[in-house]
């Protein structure tokens, strides 16, 4: 599987080879502006995608399972090993007289 950021170095190689061949001193090949024109805006796409993963932002089935370990467990470390603690009913004077 490639990484996002191989698939730019991929696109990126691509286009410039394209502007190399669109380059030679004529204007060039409506096809071949074209494709640069795709990649571009690709390589565009792609870059936003990889902003995304630096960033941590998650999407489709990895941000649903995020999400349900975070129901289950919390949203961090400190969650999980201190929890919130639970409320005593107010009519059950016992456990107050126990641990005192």
């Amino acid at each position: 599987m490639t990484t996002t950021i191989e698939r730019i170095n991929q696109l990126s190689g691509e286009r410039s080879r394209l502007y190399r061949l669109a380059g030679n001193g004529r204007r060039g090949d409506a096809g071949v502006q074209r494709r640069i024109k795709e990649i571009s805006e690709e390589i565009d796409r792609l870059w936003e995608l990889r902003r995304s993963e630096r960033a941590g932002h998650l999407e489709g089935i990895d941000l649903l399972v995020d999400r349900s370990y975070q129901d289950a467990y919390g949203r961090g470390y400190e969650e999980a090993v201190f929890p919130t603690p639970v409320a005593e009913p107010e009519g059950d004077r016992r456990l107050t007289q126990i641990a005192a």
